[in-house]
């Protein structure tokens, strides 16, 4: 019988597993944990009290081999696969009850098996199609014993099925048989193992997700089950109901089956792949799957191979790990955006490895002295470090120490560093990023061709920096003329503003920018459909045009689409779109040109944000005025304000930023306190409060000397130039990710 489909109950399952993955990721709650990602990612582990010595990855969770026997696991338990006799999921591992003298352990789709001592196998979890070989169909929260197995020497666990490696080299499998992934000639399931057919010089079994691998001793590989993608290797992509040879390979040394796809460590040190390769998980340096095995493109020194779902892992002989394939969740640990690699990358900060797991969204490492690093999806709490998304709290960006200024945009962060030189992080679709790549990164990456910068300016899609000499580059999208050089094309890479010499303060808006001149007047360029360029016309310029009648500003600010300017003597002017009264002039009529802010003859500072603004006052205090849906005006109330009104309870303000709809202010002695918008937790209070209509304390930053508000996320300088941010990290904004490696709890975390 020839298979070209799933079964259908098989397919089903992984389907609802990849919903609920999603679904999670939507709508789960944040965690509290004050460590920062970079300090976990790269701090020195804890030494363990009871050291891993084997990792497993599942469809949702995790399980580490310990030293005694014991077992541990982790992160999502429907079914009741961490074994701990619950089916509540966990963030941090759980001892599986009943085992204290494993010697290997295996993670199966909804299921785990551990070998025992003297060869006997128990499994627990789901048990719907048997794979728990108990002779049951009753899934368990606890280990059962598999029936008949006491000389198993390997245990392997699939997506619905299990597999045991006999002493003297026979195969026994168990559980869903649909694609005829058991192996003994039919397509009926078995809650009890059954032998695989022609197998009696097995060293190593692999089961995948509808089909299962067996190494021979002579290096030959044979996979039987579901074909799909050529997932079997043997030149077609027709299942079998038996074991059928994979083309070419005589000289493995270890087999590893993903999901469609299968890789084979040869004895050269080099890896092979072979079946689907959507994503790139063959590591071939192309998407174009192969029913026979393809070479993985730059390895020859590998020690150890894992192959998840679209995803592969290599560990080298050196102890570092390279991944290639899907990268949605971030599961090759390079601490990139990219959605995926053709080729191999390195694994961010771990160079002493031992052995390597691979699953559904996620991996993991076992090290040397027995810590485990996981990396990629953490939903559910799947990498086992405590947390199930990204923290509330600041977070460290990675790599900088010397940093002088700090600007928040959209979805992206930029920093001004000490030597002239600029560095931006996150969302990097338009180019605002500046390094000529156009794809987004978790951690700092240098603006091209900047060693002279004065000050930058971070602004929706775009970003700016003012230079020495009072010239000014922006660059990213440029689709309203925001970059001022008169194209209309954007930029992956700074480009000259057109005019302007004598520049000594610059402001990216959401689509314009603005430059404060020498003499005290101020030019703007951009979009101007509600008048936010303020010279009198509501026609956009592709070029800076001069703000009408103003010559003795001494601060500007560019907010969504209406700017303000600080004047001497302590007076505001605000010009462009006024619905929710963010000019202040006491109507909610937009202005072409520049109108006073009502009663404020005392400012000292200036911010602009979508549709609000504030200012800083002699004395400390705030006042702001617009837009208060989400309480960003932080005057206790949500209702708009045509006139300023004052924040509550901070006299001790020394600086002043406004973001989309919530505002920041900081305080004497280097505290931060934020109020309005905080669904993304960009007030930073440790929090997953929606709002707040009062200013509250940022956690855990005391030194602050800058700030910065973005759409939804924040940043603040502290006194060592290095910088903390929090909020939403989407894109990677905050400079540090989950996404790179994760010491998992008691395991050097």
């Amino acid at each position: 019988m020839h298979m070209k489909l799933l079964s259908s109950r098989y397919f089903l399952a992984f389907c609802l597993l990849i919903l609920i993955a999603l679904l999670a990721s939507s709508c789960s709650s944040n965690s509290d944990s004050s460590n920062t990602d970079r300090d976990r990612a790269f701090a020195a582990p804890a030494a363990p009290d009871n050291p891993a010595t084997a990792i497993a990855v599942g469809g949702g969770h995790s399980c580490a081999l310990s030293e005694g026997g014991t077992i541990s696991c982790w992160g999502l338990n429907w079914g009741g696969r961490l074994g701990d006799g619950s089916d509540e999921g966990s963030l941090v591992p759980v001892g599986v009850v009943g085992i204290d003298d494993a010697t290997a352990v295996a993670a199966g789709g909804a299921h785990s098996c551990a070998l025992h001592q003297g060869g006997a196998i128990s499994c627990w979890g789901s048990n719907g199609d048997g794979e728990l070989g108990d002779g049951s169909d009753e899934g368990s929260l606890v280990p059962v014993g598999v029936v008949g197995i006491d000389d198993a020497t390997a245990v392997a666990a699939g997506g619905a099925h299990s597999c045991a490696l006999h002493q003297g080299g026979a195969i026994s499998c168990w559980g869903s048989n649909g694609d005829g992934e058991l192996g003994d000639g039919s397509d009926e399931g078995s809650l009890v193992p059954v032998g695989v057919a022609g197998i009696t010089d097995a060293i190593a079994v692999s089961a995948g997700w509808g089909y299962s691998c067996a190494l021979h001793g002579s290096g030959a590989i044979s996979c039987w089950g579901s074909n799909i993608g050529g997932g079997l290797g043997d030149g077609t992509d027709e299942g079998s109901l038996v074991p059928v040879k994979v083309a070419g390979v005589t000289d493995a040394t270890a087999i590893d089956a993903g999901y469609l796809h299968s890789c084979a460590l040869r004895r050269d040190g080099a890896i092979s792949c072979w079946g689907s390769n959507r994503g790139g998980g063959l590591g071939d340096g192309s998407n174009e799957g192969s029913l026979v095995p393809v070479e993985v493109v730059g390895i020859d020194d590998a020690a150890a191979i894992a192959a998840g779902v679209g995803y592969s892992c290599a560990l080298r002989q050196s102890g570092v790990i390279a991944c290639w394939g899907n990268n949605e969740y971030g599961q090759l640990g390079d601490g990139s955006l990219d959605r995926f690699s053709f080729v191999p990358v390195e694994v961010v900060g771990i160079t002493d490895a031992i052995a390597i797991a691979a699953g559904v969204g996620h991996s993991c490492a076992l090290r040397q002295g027995g810590v485990i690093s996981c990396w990629g999806n953490n939903e559910l709490g799947r990498l086992g470090d405590g947390s199930d998304e990204d923290s509330l709290m600041s977070v460290g960006v990675v790599g900088i120490a010397d940093a002088i200024a700090v600007d928040a945009g959209d979805i992206h962060s930029c920093a001004l560093r000490q030597g002239g030189v600029i560095s931006c992080w996150g969302n990097n679709e338009y180019g605002q990023l500046g390094d000529g790549t156009g794809k987004g990164s978790l951690v700092p990456v240098e603006v091209v061709g900047i060693d002279d910068a004065i000050a930058v300016s971070a602004g929706w899609r775009h970003s700016c920096a003012l230079r020495e000499g009072g010239v000014i580059s922006c660059w990213g999208d440029n689709e309203d003329g925001q970059l001022g050089d008169g194209s209309g094309e954007g930029f992956f890479v700074p480009v000259g503003v057109v005019g302007i010499a004598d520049a000594t303060a610059i402001t990216a808006g959401s689509r314009l920018s603005c430059a404060l001149r020498e003499s005290g007047a101020i030019s703007c360029w951009g979009i101007n459909g509600s008048g936010g360029l303020g010279d009198g016309s509501d026609e956009g310029s592709l070029v800076p045009v001069g703000v009408v009648d103003i010559d003795d500003a001494i601060a500007v600010a560019a907010g969504d689409t209406h700017s303000c300017a600080l004047r001497q003597g302590g007076v505001i002017s605000c010009w462009g779109f006024n619905g929710g009264g963010g000019l202040s002039d006491g109507s909610s009529e937009g202005s072409l040109v520049p109108v006073g802010v009502a009663g404020i003859d005392d400012a000292t500072a200036i911010a602009a944000g979508r549709g609000h603004s504030c200012a800083l006052r002699q004395g400390g205090v705030i006042s702001c005025w617009g837009r208060n849906y989400f309480g960003q005006l932080g005057n206790g109330t949500e209702d708009n304000s045509l006139v300023p009104v004052g924040v509550v309870g901070v006299t001790d303000a020394i600086a002043i930023t406004a973001g989309d709809d919530h505002s920041c202010a900081l305080r004497r002695g280097g505290v931060v306190s934020c109020w309005g918008w905080n669904d993304f937790s960009q007030l930073g209070d440790g929090s997953d409060d929606d709002f707040s209509r009062v200013p509250v304390g940022v956690v855990g930053v005391a030194d602050a000397t800058a700030i910065a508000a973005g759409g939804e996320h924040s940043c603040a300088l502290r006194q060592s130039g290095i910088i903390s941010c929090w909020g939403e990290n989407t894109r990677g904004q905050l400079g540090g990710s989950i996404r790179l490696p994760q010491f998992v709890v008691g395991f050097g975390g």
